[in-house]
């Protein structure tokens, strides 16, 4: 099992586990990788307070190994995403721990195509950090890499979000939450370029305000101001505005698997959604597997991480996948999920056809979810007992279709998660309390 990466990069709190040290350890060795080659790197970060200092320290280990570094300050995940492809760079960086608090921090690496970094790449990073010895070449002379702030290639991921927006979108009404992240200093240009009306809250990050009662994971305290604002619709972003959020004009949230929902149908509507599949989670609703069947629309299910999302689309040329945390791809677009991209889809399809979000989401009933957190001894030992996976097949008999039981293991700590989905959330939460005890009586 990894010890720094995760499904989304190295992540944790910054100055004790995130530190300078990690930072620069990782910008050596993809600073050289493979062969001592000289690569060209891009690095850009979301407003936390330790950001810069992360930033800086990937590459002066990148320096150090001979590669050349173009900073380009704060930017959003999904613009690195785009850059390094566009401009053919080897690698980009990102700094950030996404919705997290501001405490926390994180690296998450991309390799030339826009794509998550392999995990075999990953294995090799891990191993030099807990080298005892530094055996990659230090470069000398002119061999060292240079370290460029720079500030002209953000405009040009800029237009490539406009690019993609139906002219009709102008003289839209919009509430927008920038989770004083990275939405920040991106969608305000966006919007307005677009020519529509924007309320902006949360986008004055001052280095701690981070997704602190904001954003996509809180996207509910903004209900009350978007019903009275006459809006068309709202949205909300994450710390580094690779996900978002909706709210319908009457303050409903509208979760990721709506979102896919809607766009998955409008692609079908259009001829492009291709093969008619979409690509979801496991943790994705059970409504929006019978909403999409309904519509003829198979599904290709992963495991939770928008990176498994992302393999299975490009492996079978698919059109659109995501998660219900708001992750959404759009690949003959991007590489990875983005939520500025996915604001602008969704409102082309509110303004191609005329009509409010919840009524182009009417058909999708999503069942209430119940989610424990278990502690256990030996999560292998608890997953693979027999008397609990009768018990969680005969609960799920008992629900007759109309609901599901996923069990998992936590990737990081000694927990079996739980979930139900059932009709009602009563329904719900008595199941996951059963299962919960059952769990605590096998220990």
């Amino acid at each position: 099992m990894p010890k720094y990466f995760g499904t989304d990069g190295v992540r944790g709190v910054a100055g004790e586990f995130i530190t300078e040290t990690l930072a620069y350890k990782i910008g050596r060795y993809i600073g050289q990788y493979p062969n001592s080659r000289k690569n060209k790197i891009l690095i850009a970060r979301d407003t936390r307070i330790s950001g810069q200092s992360l930033a800086e320290s990937v590459g002066a280990g990148a320096v150090a190994s001979g590669s050349d570094v173009y900073n380009i300050g704060v930017s959003t995940t999904p613009s690195v995403s785009y850059l390094v492809r566009k401009n053919k760079f080897d690698y980009g960086v990102m700094i950030s721990a996404s919705h997290n608090p501001y405490y926390d921090n994180g690296i998450k690496i991309f390799n030339a195509e826009g794509e998550k970094l392999e995990a075999s790449i990953e294995e090799l990073i891990e191993a030099y950090i807990d080298s005892p010895v530094d055996n990659l070449p230090m470069m000398k002379n002119q061999n060292i890499g240079r370290y460029c702030p720079v500030d002209d290639l953000i405009p040009s991921y800029i237009d490539f979000i406009c690019s993609k927006a139906s002219p009709k979108l102008k003289g839209m009404k919009v509430f927008i939450d920038c989770s004083n992240g990275s939405a920040s200093a991106i969608a305000p240009i966006v919007l307005k370029k677009l020519g529509i009306e924007a309320t902006f809250v949360a986008n004055k990050p001052n280095g701690i305000n981070i997704n602190d009662r904001c954003g996509s994971t809180k996207i509910a305290h903004n209900s009350e101001a978007v019903a009275k604002g006459n809006y068309d619709v709202a949205f909300a972003f994450d710390g580094d505005a690779d996900r978002c959020l909706a709210m319908s004009n009457d303050g409903k949230v509208v979760d990721g698997d709506a979102l896919i929902y809607l766009n998955a149908i409008y692609l079908k509507k259009l001829g492009k959604l291709n093969d008619n599949v979409v690509v979801i989670t496991v943790m994705s609703n059970l409504g929006l597997k019978k909403a999409l069947a309904a519509n003829d629309i198979s599904i290709h299910e992963t495991k939770v991480g928008d990176k498994y999302v992302q393999t299975d689309m490009k492996e079978n040329k698919l059109s659109i996948g995501g998660e219900q945390s708001g992750h959404i791809i759009f690949l003959e677009d991007l590489n990875t999920g983005d939520g500025l991209l996915t604001m602008v889809h969704t409102l082309n399809v509110l303004a191609e056809e005329g009509k409010s979000l919840q009524e182009l989401i009417k058909d999708l009933k999503i069942y209430p979810q119940s989610l424990v957190n278990v502690r256990v001894v030996n999560k292998e030992a608890t997953l693979s007992h027999q008397g609990f996976k009768d018990k969680i097949a005969e609960i799920e008999k008992s629900l007759e279709g109309n609901g599901r039981i996923l069990v998992r293991a936590s990737g990081t700590e000694p927990l079996i998660r739980v979930m139900c989905e059932a009709a009602t959330q009563e329904q719900c939460d008595f199941i996951t309390s059963v299962l919960e005890k059952f769990v605590e009586d096998i220990q």
